[in-house]
């Protein structure tokens, strides 16, 4: 067969083939177009027709009180805290604190090697003294040539040779004693002691180690007063005051709630952001709180009484805007709204406008919703049926009186 007759019958067997193909598409279409339309108020798998809630998942828009707070958080730090430093060098022959341990103001803590200190006092002393003969020497010398100058037997300027000598001597037995006093302190400074009363939190040096000025030995803590630095945004800035008071829950402390109150306010924001910081003084006499503990908390900024609320799980945030979803009769509501005051303690938000009080509304966050579907709820509890002498109704058995349709407008 030549090479030509079998190029023209591929040509034929392909556009055959394709015939056929596009011959079923057409089928398929018309079939489609022919089938009867589903039932009216049938449910498909689409789309749910019936949003089906339980009593749990429904609460109320309620009239009561709602406190407008500020939440801050923060780390909890003593308010005094110091770090005990070596104020002379040498070696450390006695450290006599442990971390967690309680001091009293005065109590010795460490000890460095006084032997080098006492020496050098010695030193001062003896030169001290020397001094001191030799100021009496030139101070007898200089009345005794006052004497003689008066009955004309020296001359003026040997008497104020002598006077200059005594002079010298006089200020070398100051110098002398404010050595001693410099030696003398370098001793007492071989003790180290607690400025206050407090806590050790760290221990940073051993007996035998080399300490030198102003070297860390020990950090004190007082836990007794604690506060927290917490950011709040500058435009609330204007309703804090000192002395306003915070409640606070700090973690490992579920069930205790703590009280302190704003000791101090920041003069200028915070480098890098529109925050000014706050310091909210806790008073903790029974060593409770620890350095370091996380707190969180809200200021009472005012008190608000019968204002429209609903719980704060209600709330959902739906392209930029705040909305609740509502039973409107039987069906599903979108409800925008404005927020005002939030309780973050108690879950209470303020509603100022969108919702009235008495609204049957969504409490729980279910996904999403779509407005205008009825809503059937589920598991309610049924109404109390009359006697029917003395025969009960099976259990599960529905009654046979027709029932009332379900508050806030389930559907039946």
């Amino acid at each position: 067969m030549k090479r030509g007759t079998v190029l023209w019958l591929v040509v034929i067997l392909v556009l055959g083939i394709g015939g056929v193909l596009a011959y079923k598409r057409v089928v398929a279409k018309r079939a489609a177009a022919a089938a009867p339309a589903p039932a009216a108020g049938k449910v498909t798998t689409a789309a749910p027709s019936v949003i089906e809630l339980s009593p749990a998942d429904l609460g109320v828009a309620e009239t009561r009180a709602v406190r407008r707070e500020l939440p801050l958080t923060g780390q909890l730090r003593p308010i005094h805290q110091a770090s005990v430093r070596a104020k002379v060098g040498g070696d450390i022959v006695e450290m006599r604190v442990r971390e967690g341990e309680t001091v009293k103001a005065g109590q010795v803590l460490a000890r460095i090697d006084p032997a080098e200190f006492q020496a050098r006092l010695d030193e001062r002393l003896a030169t001290l003294a020397a001094s001191k003969a030799t100021w009496e020497n030139n101070e007898r010398t200089r009345k005794n040539n006052e004497e003689l100058l008066r009955k004309n037997f020296i001359s003026q300027q040997a008497y104020d040779n002598t006077l200059a000598n005594a002079d010298v001597a006089r200020a070398q037995v100051k110098a002398a004693e404010a050595n001693v006093v410099l030696a003398r302190k370098a001793l007492e400074d071989a003790v180290v002691l607690a400025p206050w009363a407090g806590l050790v939190s760290e221990r940073l040096a051993q007996v035998g180690d080399k300490a030198s000025p102003d070297m860390r030995l020990l950090t004190l803590v007082d836990l007794t007063r604690m506060d927290i630095e917490a950011a709040v945004p500058a435009g609330d800035i204007p309703e804090v005051a000192r002395g306003q008071e915070v409640t606070l829950k700090v973690d490992g402390f579920d069930a205790r709630v703590f009280k302190g109150r704003i000791a101090r306010i920041a003069p200028q924001a915070a480098a890098g952001s529109r925050s000014i910081m706050v310091y909210v003084e806790i008073a903790n006499a029974d060593l409770t709180l620890k350095g370091g503990m996380f707190a969180k908390g809200a200021l009472t900024l005012a008190n608000l009484a019968a204002v429209t609320a609903v719980p704060v799980t209600a709330l959902r945030e739906e392209r930029g805007e705040t909305v609740i979803y509502a039973l409107d009769g039987e069906r599903l509501a979108r409800l925008p709204v404005k927020v005002g005051a939030r309780n973050e303690e108690e879950a209470w938000a303020e509603i100022t406008e969108g919702v009235k009080p008495g609204t049957r509304i969504v409490k729980t966050n279910l996904g999403a919703l779509t407005p205008g579907l009825p809503v059937k709820v589920t598991g309610a509890p049924a109404p109390p049926q009359p006697a029917t002498g003395g025969v009960a109704a099976p259990t599960g058995a529905r009654p046979e009186t027709p029932s009332a349709a379900p508050s806030g407008g389930a559907a039946r």
